[in-house]
């Protein structure tokens, strides 16, 4: 039964998911990370490092790959959409951007939870496009891929005088591509961070291969370190 109500929640979110890429030449598509919709207007919530570390000839050729149908039997259908940067924060790892058509596609705004209730130990999920090109080269298509986990520290600001929430630890495999991501708490189903770290340690069993083996902690960034972007 809770299958089945959980399995509802991701349905409920991942229309509203995108990947961030850009195209270095005809043919070929470089996904860098990942964003969602945060309003009706086409405005996309992801991390600052997605946009800081393109390469700056293609920071102004950002698009968005977003689903755009979803067919009876579940098969879903993408199309790629010009992403404009609205305004970034980089002292939080936050971006907004606007995505171009957004009425076009099946985008649909998340809720936005107060992240200063969130503790230690609530049960959360977040859902990207991490190794999303590596995927499709392999002949899996488009794939959305979700993460369970728990918050497993909350870390507050210590130079702020009202020392607000500014980071959570989540005990789940962050991988590359998920940056921008939201983390959604399991029970409201809502936006209570943005992923933006996957720690990492270099291989032990293969040294002579560039790889990493991934740890089960990831970073996030708290929603309302966000809300003070969008008011701007």
């Amino acid at each position: 039964m809770f299958q089945k109500r959980f399995s509802g929640k991701i349905k409920d979110v991942r229309d509203s998911v995108i990947a961030i890429c850009f195209s270095p030449t005809p043919g070929q598509i470089a996904i860098i990370g990942s964003g969602f919709c945060i309003s009706d207007g086409g405005k996309i919530l992801t991390a600052a490092h997605v946009y800081n570390q393109t390469p700056p000839e293609f920071q102004s050729k950002l698009l968005g790959m977003v689903m755009n149908k979803r067919e009876s039997d579940g098969l879903e259908h993408y199309i790629w959409l010009p992403l404009k940067l609205i305004r970034k924060d980089d002292a939080n790892d936050i971006a907004l951007f606007e995505l171009s058509d957004y009425k076009k596609t099946l985008l649909h705004p998340l809720e936005l939870e107060d992240s200063e209730k969130v503790e230690a130990g609530n049960d959360v999920y977040f859902i990207g496009f991490p190794y999303a090109a590596n995927l499709m080269s392999e002949g899996f298509g488009v794939t959305l891929v979700v993460n369970r986990g728990i918050i497993s520290n909350v870390k507050q600001d210590g130079v702020d005088p009202a020392h607000p929430k500014n980071w959570f630890i989540v005990d789940a495999i962050n991988n590359p591509g998920n940056s921008g991501c939201p983390l959604i708490d399991a029970e409201s189903n809502k936006v209570i961070g943005i992923m933006n770290v996957a720690f990492r340690t270099k291989s032990q069993t293969v040294p002579n291969l560039d790889i990493r083996e991934p740890m089960h902690i990831g970073g996030a960034k708290p929603i309302n370190l966000a809300k003070s972007l969008l008011k701007k």
